[in-house]
């Protein structure tokens, strides 16, 4: 499924891509990143990218770098996104990664967070690998408890920011590795009604415990479908970029059976001049 996200979020624009690289506004400030997937050819030459970018992120190693100055880019500003019941503002920053503090094609989720939101009572909502807390921010709108899960205790900070200028006061957050977090919870017996799960390729926990999607996916979602409601939703992004249809699907049949599939597909995002990046699988599981 091709997608500019420019059209669901004003404040997030995908100018140009190719050449491994991405031109991107994030409000007033246009920044150019690393993508692996930007394997085309670009609308626009390196000359006017650095016209309009106010920096670049140079990378030296795999997601470690340093941000290149091109205009003046404040320490950290907001950008903001209102629909569908959502009132959200984000802080971003330039971080000593290429990361900023979103993922913009997050957007695809809230509306269905929100429609959910409404059709469902006793409303217990977990955000796993959280990071700055926008879903869980899109979220608190519709849910009685939102809880937030992130292994990085200044990421949880950040998310706390964001929940203050969103105006959000019941959002839970915990510094936690996700799958020591969910086996506790079993023992608690706690159950949720929507579950979002945002893992990375490769990550680390709260004390430092090794995160392989490849080699740790499966006994997560094996906890995991011991803390989901009867009814209840889970929304599962996955970015590696060597996952399959084959292997999505089989996590699916395998941990979610009983589940209806509300949506299943590889998501492109698509610059304004046509050119397009991969923002991998997005999965929406009912029952």
């Amino acid at each position: 499924m091709r997608i500019n996200l420019h059209t669901l979020f004003p404040d997030y624009e995908l100018l140009d891509c190719g050449n491994l690289a991405k031109l991107e506004r994030f409000g007033d400030i246009i920044l150019i990143r690393p993508e692996i997937t930007a394997n085309n050819k670009p609308a626009l030459n390196i000359r006017e990218w650095h016209k309009l970018a106010h920096a670049e992120f140079i990378e030296q190693t795999k997601n470690t770098g340093n941000w290149k100055s091109l205009k003046t880019v404040p320490a950290t500003w907001n950008i903001g996104y209102n629909n569908y019941g959502i009132n959200l503002i984000a802080e971003l920053s330039l971080t000593n990664t290429k990361h900023i503090g979103i993922f913009p094609e997050q957007v695809l989720n809230w509306k269905y967070i929100a429609k959910i939101g409404n059709e469902i009572i006793n409303n217990n909502f977990l955000n796993l690998f959280g990071y700055t807390g926008l879903s869980s921010i899109a979220a608190a709108s519709f849910y009685d408890k939102v809880t937030h899960i992130d292994s990085i205790k200044k990421i949880i900070t950040w998310t706390q920011r964001n929940a203050e200028l969103s105006g959000n006061k019941n959002i839970r957050c915990i510094t936690e590795d996700a799958q020591k977090f969910v086996l506790r919870e079993i023992k608690r017996k706690t159950k949720y009604q929507g579950i979002i799960l945002d893992p990375p390729t490769i990550g680390k926990g709260a004390k430092n415990e090794k995160w392989i999607f490849e080699d740790n996916i499966d006994d997560l979602l094996i906890s995991l479908k011991n803390i989901l409601d009867k009814k209840s939703f889970v929304i599962l992004n996955f970015y590696s970029h060597t996952i399959t249809e084959k292997f999505v699907h089989r996590l699916i049949l395998t941990y979610f059976r009983d589940f209806n599939i509300d949506f299943c597909d590889r998501i492109y995002g698509e610059s304004n001049t046509g050119n397009t990046i991969d923002h991998g699988y997005f999965i929406r599981l009912k029952r």
